[in-house]
């Protein structure tokens, strides 16, 4: 038996509005629309997600070949702390047209990591465990002003 699997990635800001960035990993050279949204080619794989025993902690990883073009679009997205829209649907295996969703997650863009050949996207759960806010709110210094620089509390 022989099965085929695609996947489609949609860039996300932190409010869940789309950026425009859209990919997908299976119509080499084509531009695919898929649920009224406009899906690039880019080679690249995804892991899959995995959890820890707890559940607290949800990680994947998109690995691309690097170039001049992907690395400050991937810095962007996570200097900005952007979210990761990841479908991966079943393929017809001889013709590659789009079946039935297999899955669909949203991941926090956490790090990334490259050489002279990959660039390997980190990804991690976009949930606070705490509150349930969706996404991790980002404490800035424009939020909430000097942080203390040591552990010491005097008393006056």
């Amino acid at each position: 038996m022989t099965i085929a699997i695609g996947t489609y990635i949609k860039i996300l800001e932190r409010t869940g509005k789309s950026t425009g960035l859209a990919f997908q990993n299976f119509h080499t050279g084509e531009v695919r629309v898929y649920e009224k949204e406009a899906y690039m080619f880019a080679a690249f794989g995804f892991s899959g997600g995995t959890v820890d025993l707890q559940a607290g902690n949800i990680s994947a990883t998109l690995l691309f070949a690097v170039n001049v073009l992907d690395l400050p679009v991937f810095q962007q997205i996570v200097n900005k702390r952007w979210l990761i829209q990841i479908r991966t649907v079943w393929l017809d295996p001889d013709t590659l047209e789009e079946g039935t969703t297999y899955g669909e997650e949203i991941y926090a863009v956490i790090g990334l990591e490259h050489d002279s050949s990959s660039l390997s996207i980190r990804l991690g759960s976009p949930l606070d465990a705490i509150s349930q806010n969706a996404p991790r709110r980002l404490l800035t210094q424009d939020l909430v002003g000097s942080l203390p620089s040591t552990g010491n509390i005097n008393l006056q």
